[in-house]
């Protein structure tokens, strides 16, 4: 079914990537492994905490109810994968979102699901 939707706006860079997207593995791998990083409800929810700013492992632990280990776990991951930055002050860690874009990716996709409910 074709969509009546206009397409989605997009930058010359993501243009030149679907036009060839066999020349762009590497930026297609890396976005496969965004989406198994949103792939699980814990990290899911840290992600939503971190949406609305900066947080200490101790507020993502009591907004989320996840154990700390788990928490901290989550977040050496996310680190790796460039989602998450930490900013430290003294003895406290401040984790936060490296862009916006990954909380347009969760928000979008939630928005997806409650609406689909709706219908």
């Amino acid at each position: 079914m074709a969509s009546t939707q206009d397409p989605v706006p997009v930058s010359d860079d993501v243009a030149a990537l679907l036009r060839n997207p066999e020349d762009n593995l590497e930026a297609i791998t890396e976005t496969a492994d965004l989406f198994k990083a949103l792939a699980t409800p814990s990290r899911l929810k840290m992600l939503l905490v971190l949406a609305h700013g900066e947080a200490t492992v101790t507020h993502i632990v009591e907004s989320t109810g996840l154990s700390q280990p788990l928490v901290s776990q989550h977040l050496k991951f996310l680190r790796g994968l460039h989602l998450v930055g930490v900013n430290r002050i003294g003895r406290e860690a401040y984790y936060s979102l490296k862009d916006d874009h990954v909380a347009h990716i969760i928000l979008d996709a939630l928005a997806h699901t409650v609406e689909a409910h709706e219908h």
